[in-house]
């Protein structure tokens, strides 16, 4: 059965330079500063291309695995450099990957009422800074 959990399933540009896939919350770390929690994180590495098809696959790799046990993670926003939205076919293989329940599509008007909601969010925190 897949895991329901909150946040959204995100491509992660770290500013060391990984790229990761992870279910993303935003939270904020010990001392009150804005942070992100990444549930589940995988390391998204190339894979050699297929020979017959032509196509990339893509591997996913477990993120910090043998160094500990956690699976989810907290990770300062200055460790981001870019949040970006995974291919259907990288996000399906994720969530089965993790057991975890994959979004569905959104329309173009869920997704502008999305952008306006994260825009109002924005502005309503910068409001509190």
């Amino acid at each position: 059965m897949p895991l329901l959990a909150e946040g959204t399933i995100k491509l992660i540009l770290m500013s060391s330079g990984a790229t990761l896939i992870a279910r993303l919350r935003h939270t904020s770390d010990r001392d009150g500063d804005p942070a992100f929690q990444l549930l589940r994180p995988r390391c998204v590495r190339q894979a050699s291309p297929d020979a017959t098809t032509g196509s990339e696959t893509w591997l996913l790799e477990p993120f910090l695995e043998g160094l500990t046990p956690q699976q989810d993670l907290v990770v300062f926003k200055s460790a981001v450099a870019s949040l970006l939205e995974p291919q259907p076919g990288l996000l399906r293989h994720y969530a089965e990957a993790t057991r975890q329940e994959a979004p569905q599509a959104l329309s173009p008007v869920e997704r502008l009422k999305k952008a306006f909601q994260e825009f109002t969010d924005s502005i309503e925190t910068e409001g509190l800074s």
